[in-house]
């Protein structure tokens, strides 16, 4: 039997489109915009103005769900930080555990609706984009759509195989265009691609939020450029964005479909653990003490057993989930600057994010533990190279914890210029805790789920590399 296709249901009693789900009904707002069938959303019914600025609220709401999750569901943020030494299983789902022991099957429950809401965020984005385009081209949210869809460009080549698919609907919303396994060098191109329009676009775009959309591209532009290993290039790209910049992807208590899907799943539920030098390679996230992340003992997890550690940067259902940061780009241009062999300014970079960094006490509920001093003295002199490189990727770590960068780093680490062995950078061994016996596996990235076979176009991952 042929499964319903994986991106975007290809029923069109579904929402076929734009998954028009957080923009509350366009049918209720003009008539002019009600649909022939009652939950389907068609192109041609988002083509007047008088819709985009509902379109623009399905952008916002898709790319919520496919990057931070929801009250029932993960985002990526959740399962890459899985993969990674972010978070470690405090549960008993095989599915979960599969990612958390670098062991997943293609044929995964849990990763499947994680892949299609992406995919979906990506196709609602770009169809946006291009409605502002015929409608409204001086618009900012045009740009802001733009980058939107190209960060899930960029999220799909750090997380997945080398292979990913990208497929669309057409304009009657009923034929779907399969598209072909991309590697991951076509996905990085366009994203930059993109992001390059973004920046475009906003430079010139009339809006409250032109500036923002405008840091956002930057941002995200200066990341695919360190993906590429095109240091230089990255840190000129993002010069220009304040220290002080944050676009966070914005949450609500009002309903499960707004709330924030780590809090969900770390407080809501006890499925995941902050983790805590995870395989030996893992980072300290919990003895570390470090207040960007606001680490605290709660009991333990959803199997009564795993010791449950939550992360106070993500304290409540309404806690924002950062996409781009100000500090992201200081710590772009701190790289840049080891890689030139400039260590002055390379610390300075460091201590430029860190001071800026937000922080978390263990207390009150929202309350902040102080700013970060600088990298102290006794680390800074004398650090020899490959020390500087742990400093940094460590600095990355705690300052974009659980944002979905990690696994993107871990695999930077893994080519070049750095080299590093894969079991010398992902968690590695014998797998802890009692829920699954064995060791790590050897994943470095996230296969494409299985229902993907129905594309016709798809000839599966390229390979599993770094």
């Amino acid at each position: 039997m042929k499964n319903p296709m994986h991106i975007l249901p290809a029923n069109t009693r579904r929402i076929a489109l734009v998954a028009l789900v957080g923009a509350a009904g366009l049918a209720a707002c003009n008539q002019d915009l009600i649909a022939p069938v009652p939950d389907s959303v068609l192109p041609d019914q988002i083509a007047g103005t008088a819709a985009l600025p509902n379109a623009y609220n399905a952008v916002i709401a898709d790319f919520q769900l496919g990057f931070a999750g929801s009250g029932t569901v993960e985002g990526i943020v959740n399962m890459s930080g899985t993969l990674s030494d972010e978070l470690f299983n405090a549960e008993t789902f095989p599915t979960r555990i599969e990612v958390d022991k670098r062991t997943t099957n293609p044929i995964n429950s849990t990763m499947l609706p994680i892949f299609r809401n992406l995919q979906r965020a990506r196709h609602t984005a770009e169809l946006v984009e291009a409605r502002y385009g015929a409608g409204d081209p001086t618009n900012a949210n045009r740009a802001e759509a733009e980058a939107l869809a190209a960060y899930t460009y960029v999220l799909l080549a750090e997380n997945y195989c080398s292979g990913v698919p990208t497929s669309t609907v057409a304009a009657d919303g009923i034929t779907f265009v399969y598209g072909p396994s991309q590697n991951t060098g076509q996905l990085y191109a366009i994203a930059l691609q993109k992001f390059d329009s973004a920046i475009t676009l906003a430079t010139t775009a009339t809006g409250a939020n032109a500036s923002a959309a405008l840091n956002l591209a930057r941002v995200g532009k200066g990341r695919v450029q360190l993906d590429q290993a095109n240091f230089a290039a990255a840190a000129a790209t993002v010069a220009l964005v304040p220290t002080s910049f944050a676009y966070n992807i914005q949450h609500d208590a009002n309903t499960t479909r707004q709330n924030n899907g780590v809090f969900t799943f770390m407080f809501g539920v006890k499925r995941f653990t902050v983790s805590d030098k995870e395989g030996t390679n893992g980072l300290p996230f919990v003895t570390s003490g470090d207040t960007r992340i606001g680490a605290f003992r709660n009991g333990v997890g959803f199997d009564a057993a795993t010791p449950e550690f939550q992360a106070l940067k993500f304290q409540d259902r309404a806690s924002p989930t950062p996409l781009a940061l100000g500090t992201e780009a200081r710590l772009i241009q701190a790289e840049a600057f080891n890689q030139a062999g400039d260590t002055a300014h390379f610390f300075a970079y460091l201590d430029s994010a860190r001071i800026a960094s937000k922080t978390y006490a263990v207390g009150p509920v929202g309350t902040s533990a102080g700013a970060l001093g600088p990298i102290p003295t006794a680390t800074r002199t004398n650090l020899a190279a490959p020390a500087r490189i742990d400093l940094l990727f460590s600095e990355r770590a705690f300052d974009l914890y659980l944002t979905s960068h990690r696994v993107g780093d871990m695999r930077r680490l893994i080519r070049a210029p750095y080299l590093r062995g894969s079991e010398t950078v992902f968690p590695t061994g014998a797998y802890p805790g009692t829920k699954s016996i064995g060791n790590y596996g050897p994943d470095v990235n996230l296969p494409i789920p299985f229902e993907e076979v129905n594309n016709p176009s798809y000839t599966g991952c390229i390979d599993r590399n770094a």
